[in-house]
């Protein structure tokens, strides 16, 4: 009788670990998803389009990207991505990674295309369902975030072409929606408001660490980051010892420092090259979708916005921040998309 029972119990035992294994039992393992679309795009890189405004460090990016819509690398350059079901549009019509100017144009310096070919660049882009547009690039606003002493509020630095502003958060409409990028600083007493101005005529904190503050204004945390940005209402990225982090809107660092930035286009001027050159910026990723993706040690992993793993290290080759329910992942030397799981 006790052999019996206990056959039973052993295989009952199998049974459930098959099942387990069957649904993807195994927690942040791949085969616990489902793709909503299988991998079989051979793209390089697959990245938010960056917008204008997180360009510099400490600036908070509201936005990654257009909703729906990212960037694809692929043999000839980069190309606008679909993410709901992969088609493109522009291929190769940027060498470097463009972003997305102050009013709304897809931006790279080193894009060069007739007007016959803007008009059909912009007429794919219609047909994607983008609102981006092949125009000349503007210039868009640089905005940075400021503990003013013995103010004890967080001001707003707005920088245009046309001018600057200096606005304290409570008064700022609408006002800010996502954890804010903030270092101690203040105007300079003689701060050039005519003249074309630039942050050099801030007064800054010589160490220039970064805290988090609240949307309202509230700091979150001690100003103890090297760098701090990729904001939004659930997490800001914070940089200590080189590494990257993200502290949530309690100012609990949920995420330890120690991961890479690994994505992300900065142009700056060249005198050697006598233009703008793109260099990598290593940006770490924003928090979308409720998860965050993360890299150490070369290896790609996926984190909730709480730090629980939600696809681990090794089991996928790269990923993309989430959009619309979809999570982009490269396995195999393909492209994909899962299903993201319902909250």
């Amino acid at each position: 009788m006790k052999r019996t029972l206990w056959a039973v119990f052993c295989a009952a035992l199998l049974l459930a670990a098959s099942l387990l294994a069957g649904c993807g039992g195994k927690e942040g393992a791949l085969d616990g998803f489902v793709w909503a679309i299988e991998p079989r795009y051979e793209f390089e890189r697959v990245e938010p389009v960056l917008d204008a405004d997180p360009m510099e460090e400490g600036t908070a990016c509201t936005a990654p990207g257009e909703a729906g819509y990212y960037l694809a690398k692929t043999g000839s350059g980069w190309a606008v991505l679909d993410t709901a079901d992969g088609r493109l549009a522009l291929e190769g019509a940027f060498p470097y990674q463009p972003y997305r100017c102050g009013m709304g144009h897809l931006y790279g310096p080193d894009a060069q295309y007739s007007g016959e070919q803007e008009k059909e660049y912009n007429a794919q882009l219609a047909a994607l369902g983008s609102t981006f547009r092949m125009e000349v690039g503007h210039g868009g606003r640089s905005r940075e975030y400021f503990w003013a002493p013995g103010k004890e509020a967080v001001y707003e630095a707005c920088m245009v072409e046309a001018g600057f502003s200096w606005t304290a958060l409570a008064e700022l409409s609408p006002p800010a929606q996502t954890l804010l990028p903030v270092r101690r600083g203040a105007l300079r007493a003689d701060f050039p408001w005519h003249d074309p101005p630039t942050w050099e005529d801030m007064e800054l904190e010589e160490n220039g660490l970064y805290a988090v503050a609240s949307p309202a204004g509230g700091l979150l945390t001690d100003f103890v980051y090297e760098n701090a940005g990729m904001a939004g209402p659930e997490l800001i990225a914070v940089q200590r010892g080189g590494k990257w982090g993200y502290v949530n809107g309690e100012g609990r660092e949920v995420i330890p420092c120690e991961y890479e930035g690994f994505w992300g286009p900065r142009w700056q001027w060249s005198e050697a090259a006598g233009g703008l050159v793109c260099e990598e910026a290593n940006y770490p990723a924003p928090c979308t979708g409720g998860c965050v993706v993360v890299k150490k040690d070369g290896e790609t992993g996926v984190l909730r916005a709480d730090g629980s793993v939600l696809l681990a290290f090794g089991q996928v080759e790269d990923a993309a921040p989430a959009q619309g329910g979809l999570l982009w992942v490269k396995t195999e030397g393909r492209w994909g998309a899962l299903r993201l799981p319902e909250k």
